[in-house]
Order: C-alpha cells, then sequence, then structure tokens
C-alpha cells in the first residue's frame, strides 16, 4: 500500500467532510474557531464509516479520514479567508 491509495481515498472523503462540517456547523450554531477540529473528528469518522465497505485494513481507513479531515478544515479556512477579501 502506497501513500497514493491513502491520498485517493482521502481526496474523495473530503466532500463527504465537508457537507457534513457544514451542517453542522449550521445546525448546532458551532463556533468557526472550532471547525478545524470537527473537520478532523467528522474526517476521522467517515474513515471508520466507510472501512467495512473497503478493502483496506481499519488504520489506513482511519489515517485517510484524518488527512480528509484536515484538508476539509483548510479548504473551510481558504472559502472564510476568499470570502473576506471579497468583501474588502
Amino acid at each position: 500500500m502506497d501513500l497514493t491509495n491513502i491520498f485517493m481515498i482521502a481526496a474523495i472523503m473530503v466532500a463527504i467532510v465537508l457537507a457534513v462540517a457544514e451542517v453542522l456547523k449550521k445546525t448546532f450554531n458551532i463556533n468557526t474557531q472550532y471547525m478545524p477540529i470537527a473537520s478532523v473528528a467528522i474526517g476521522i469518522f467517515v474513515g471508520l464509516l466507510c472501512w467495512p465497505l473497503s478493502e483496506y485494513q481499519l488504520y489506513i481507513m482511519l489515517m485517510a479520514g484524518f488527512i480528509a479531515g484536515l484538508t476539509a478544515s483548510g479548504t473551510f479556512d481558504l472559502l472564510k479567508a476568499a470570502k473576506k477579501e471579497g468583501e474588502q
């Protein structure tokens, strides 16, 4: 197993993590400073949920979920900065 497969799995999970994080943020009114932590936790949870559907071992799916959560939180911060820049 090489890192390419892990990153490909994580890339697929990023959309799921972004969507779930946005729904949780709007539903429970989560402060934006906690969104990176929430994104990583959601990513790990999504990796855990996807594990029975895949042929990979548990630690690989958890690592892919962790990477997806980090990517989603970076995307969230990037979109927030772009929105702030557009307002000026």
